[in-house]
């Protein structure tokens, strides 16, 4: 299959429901999200719980309220780390308490408050840690995880039931799906989104973020639920992104940083050649790219397996220590290895941190964004314990996340963008970072992008092959 919009598996058309921008109000217009949950989910299996009724109610509730704006009657799922009143956050695993959240987290609150329709929790990788989202499939692949742990999110929203949906960031959650999903994903800068009321992975390096079909989508959930939250310690008082009105800004004059090494080296080469062509592609609207040496992408996997491990296992050493039996085994393995670090060993970590921020602040002084695969290779089989990236093989966690990692260090925001398929016809990636605190400035790179193709009109074929 060509590298090209011409060549599609198939493109939305322009209707609300399939071009995944559409609104739901009101009871007639719930119909289109039911019907499509019902038609696709039995193949992907996204869905921890599909609200329904209490949706429709809701839509009816948002026409009858008068409230107006981008998200006004948008219909959106959360990843089942969100708290929602009256309903058990469950995590993925069954050593979570059954009990229903007394209230709802900062991000579903405000997304109300913005007249969206929240209609379920979808799946997640238990508690977060890791990149498959069991059971949940990939909608250009049935055969094929969505990566994760926002993988229920990605495929959710791949699979047309919801126009957005909201997925957690440790290390490239958020990213990762959609950029094997073919959606868009959006990590903030940390601690422009407020995450109390989600259950924490590791909080210093922790995201809350959407997966849309668009670019101002995206923006718009950003501007919705930008703020400092009082109830997060992570939180941090920055300026409004004004993402939507940025959005038509353009990239004429920018310096689009371009990593001679690492990124592209170890992708494979029909995601590589991609990926450029996306890069000149926003070089012909008018930016400038320019070659830049990352400052030690290789050794960014290690840092945050360190860091996350710790704070995991910190997080959840009481209930771990009481109900090991309920956790799986590849969550038990990796909060033994967070029980089992050294003091050194963390304080390494977070010393590689500290030296990364200001090696790629100085890079920022120089560029405005850095482009590179969001993904380098295929997501594995399902079921699947490890696999190869750039001639090496690997955990299927560390063959994800290889490229997504180094923004959660460094807290700077990150955008994933479909740019094409490769030769097997699965979605191929761009990822968009600048410095933290530049959202507005990455969403407008992508919007920019997304403008002047088509990849992100693209719908998957929800087959097995």
């Amino acid at each position: 299959m060509t590298l090209t919009p011409e060549h599609p598996v198939g493109h939305a058309s322009e209707d609300g429901r399939s071009t995944h921008d559409g609104t739901l109000t009101g009871a007639q217009g719930a119909g289109p999200v039911a019907d499509r949950y019902a038609e696709v989910e039995p193949r992907i299996k996204a869905f921890v719980e599909f609200f329904g009724a209490d949706a429709r109610a809701e839509a009816d509730a948002v026409m009858s309220s008068g409230i107006t704006g981008p998200l006004a009657g948008v219909p959106l799922a959360v990843k089942d780390l969100y708290d929602i009143a009256g309903h058990a956050t469950l995590n993925g695993s069954r050593a979570s308490d059954t009990t229903p959240a007394p209230a709802d987290c900062t991000v579903v609150r405000k997304l109300r408050e913005a007249g969206a329709v929240i209609v379920g929790k979808t799946v997640t990788h238990e508690y977060a840690f890791g990149a498959m989202s069991p059971p949940t499939r990939n909608p250009w692949n049935l055969n094929r995880v969505p990566a994760g742990s926002s993988g229920g999110s990605g495929a959710a929203v791949s699979a047309g039931v919801v126009p957005a949906a909201m997925g957690t960031d440790t290390g490239g959650s958020i990213r990762m799906p959609a950029a094997v999903c073919g959606v868009v994903g959006f990590k903030p800068s940390y601690g422009l989104i407020g995450r109390a009321g989600i259950t924490p992975c590791s909080p210093t390096l922790d995201h809350a973020g959407p997966l849309t079909r668009t670019v101002s989508l995206a923006a718009a959930i950003v501007d919705a639920l930008a703020g400092v939250d009082p109830e997060d310690p992570g939180s941090r008082p920055f300026s409004p992104p004004d993402a939507v009105a940025s959005l038509d800004r353009g990239v004429d004059g920018l310096r689009l940083g371009v990593p001679e090494n690492f990124f592209f080296e170890r992708s494979d080469p029909d995601i590589a050649d991609a990926v450029h062509a996306a890069a000149r592609e926003l070089e012909a609207a008018g930016a400038e790219l320019v070659p830049v040496s990352f400052p030690s992408p290789e050794e960014c996997s290690d840092a945050v397996v360190t860091i996350a491990a710790a704070e995991a296992a910190l997080c959840h050493r009481e209930r771990f220590a009481e109900r090991r039996d309920r956790f799986a085994p590849d969550v038990a393995d990796a909060l033994d290895l967070g029980l089992g670090l050294s003091a050194v060993d963390l304080l390494e970590a977070l010393a590689f941190q500290s030296a990364l921020k200001s090696a790629t602040a100085a890079m920022f002084d120089g560029i405005d964004a850095v482009i590179t695969p969001t993904v380098g290779t295929e997501p594995p089989a399902l079921g699947a314990t490890s696999m190869v990236l750039g001639g090496q093989e690997m955990s299927t966690l560390s063959g994800l996340n290889a490229f997504t990692v180094q923004a959660n260090l460094i807290g700077a925001p990150g955008l994933a963008v479909p740019c094409g398929l490769n030769s097997n016809g699965m979605p191929v990636s761009m990822h968009i970072m600048t410095a933290p605190g530049h959202d507005a400035l990455a969403l407008a790179i992508g919007r920019s992008y997304e403008k002047r193709t088509g990849w992100g009109r693209l719908v998957p074929p929800l087959t097995a092959h």
